[in-house]
């Protein structure tokens, strides 16, 4: 150190020893712009950390949620959705897409539900573009009903046209079942936050979560909610021990929706792709499903480990993002027709208006040399209207009146508070709630009449 940094020290009283000084200088004479940069580093840090952290600080100090379940348990469902939304296109989007899409795989583990869906011909059938849109209604009518505003008309339309196409084939659909696919909507990206995210959810976080999709299992026609998730975690393990099995079904589903995640991936990289989406799935999906021979321990640990280690770097070193990932319309276009990002479902390009970008960008450009799909009036690019989304009807007189009843029960949800219960002609007998499980949670009305679990607890003597 120079005599004049020397005096300038001691002038103020910060005098180091000799030898510390002498060490001192060296380092910073051998390494100038570590010394330099480590001061740098550790304040970017910091900041990214504070960045990072300030949506959920900002909804903690608003409500005053700690990680006390005294300070939440009274949660609304509008606080629940305000939460959700914050993980789900601010904190965790990406995270929180791939926790549904390895669910959604999950779905597949049940031939009563993996039967339904095959023999429709909706998202296995011989023409890809008719499985791609159908897995496309699929989810756009699902990031709706998580993102739109429970009870507003869009999230009401939404969840009509779910209950409408329920209803077609509710002679073969359980609420037993449907309940148990809520089930892994909720917790789906719980447990992948929380295993390779770069933080785990607060208490309150998970709780909304559960506030939030019980009141949609309501909305959906469940005709049984569980009160509290230890009560929908001791259902699902009855039903997973009844219902999930291996199947022929459930492989035709399910590599159904693995073509369609893997549908843009080149060619010569497909096989790799399959076996990496294989060795993340659980290993009873993987069972069910008939992937044993395909699976792969040492690719899923090689995954974990590369997603464990992303997590750590978003962390520390990345800032947030500065716009939320909405998936979902805000309002309707000049024709009074929905439109969807292109990111909603990357695959197919169904009711993306056409733009300078997606159509001569960059990736637009190398999705034309390869054949891809580009948005365009052939994928509904002007829009959509709610009520006619998904599988159509065999006339046109049939689609007619099936849109009538989507905005005619779309009308009466928004007509009710909290704790309502829609019409769904879902089979009448449980599989697996009866009369000892209680009543539930949520209105009465279109609940399992006590008649209808007497009849299980007779069938089963």
């Amino acid at each position: 150190m120079s005599d004049h940094q020397g005096d300038h020290f001691s002038k103020h009283g910060y005098a180091l020893p000799s030898p510390l000084q002498s060490r001192l200088q060296v380092a910073i004479d051998k390494h100038p712009y570590f010394v330099i940069g480590l001061p740098l580093l550790l304040l970017y840090m910091g900041l990214v950390r504070y960045l990072r952290l300030r949506n959920v600080d900002q909804l903690k100090k608003k409500y005053g949620f700690t990680s006390e379940k005294h300070t939440y348990k009274d949660m609304t469902i509008e606080q629940a959705q305000e939460i959700e939304r914050n993980l789900a296109e601010w904190d965790f989007p990406l995270l929180f897409e791939f926790g549904w899409i390895v669910e959604f795989l999950k779905t597949c583990t049940a031939p009563i539900l993996s039967r339904v869906i095959v023999e429709s011909g909706h998202f296995c059938n011989p023409d890809p573009m008719l499985a791609h849109a159908r897995q496309q209604d699929t989810v756009c009518l699902m990031t709706a009903m998580m993102a739109q505003p429970l009870g507003s008309e869009f999230s009401s339309l939404a969840l009509a046209r779910i209950n409408e196409h329920h209803n077609k084939y509710g002679d073969r659909i359980n609420s037993d079942t449907v309940l148990w696919l809520s089930w892994m909507w909720l917790t789906g990206p719980i447990r992948w936050i929380n295993c390779v995210g770069w933080r785990n959810l607060e208490p309150f976080e998970a709780h909304a979560m559960w506030i939030f999709w019980r009141e949609l299992s309501l909305r959906i026609g469940c005709k049984w909610v569980p009160h509290t998730l230890e009560e929908l975690e001791h259902f699902r393990e009855q039903f997973e021990i009844l219902e999930q099995k291996p199947n022929t079904y459930n492989t035709e589903m399910s590599d159904a929706i693995i073509n369609d995640i893997i549908y843009k991936i080149p060619a010569f990289l497909k096989p790799v792709a399959r076996k990496c989406v294989i060795a993340i799935l659980d290993k009873e999906v993987v069972w069910a499903n008939g992937y044993l021979p395909e699976f792969s321990p040492v690719l899923r640990r090689m995954l974990f480990m590369i997603l464990k280690s992303w997590g750590l770097f978003q962390r520390h070193f990345c800032l947030p993002r500065i716009w939320g990932r909405v998936l979902t319309p805000v309002k309707p276009n000049s024709a009074g027709l929905v439109t969807f990002p292109d990111y909603t479902f990357p695959s197919t390009p169904f009711y993306v208006a056409p733009t300078l970008w997606n159509q001569w960008g960059p990736w637009a450009l190398f999705d034309r040399l390869r054949g891809m799909p580009i948005p365009g009036s052939q994928f509904s690019g002007s829009g959509v209207k709610w009520e006619s989304m998904g599988a159509k009807q065999k006339s046109p007189e049939l689609q007619t009146k099936s849109e009538a009843r989507v905005r005619e029960q779309a009308k009466d949800m928004m007509s009710h508070g909290w704790g309502y219960r829609a019409k769904v002609r879902f089979q009448p007998k449980p599989i697996i709630v009866d009369k000892h499980w209680g009543e539930g949670y949520g209105a009465r009305e279109n609940a399992y009449s006590a008649v209808e679990l007497e009849r299980k607890e007779k069938n089963e003597r």
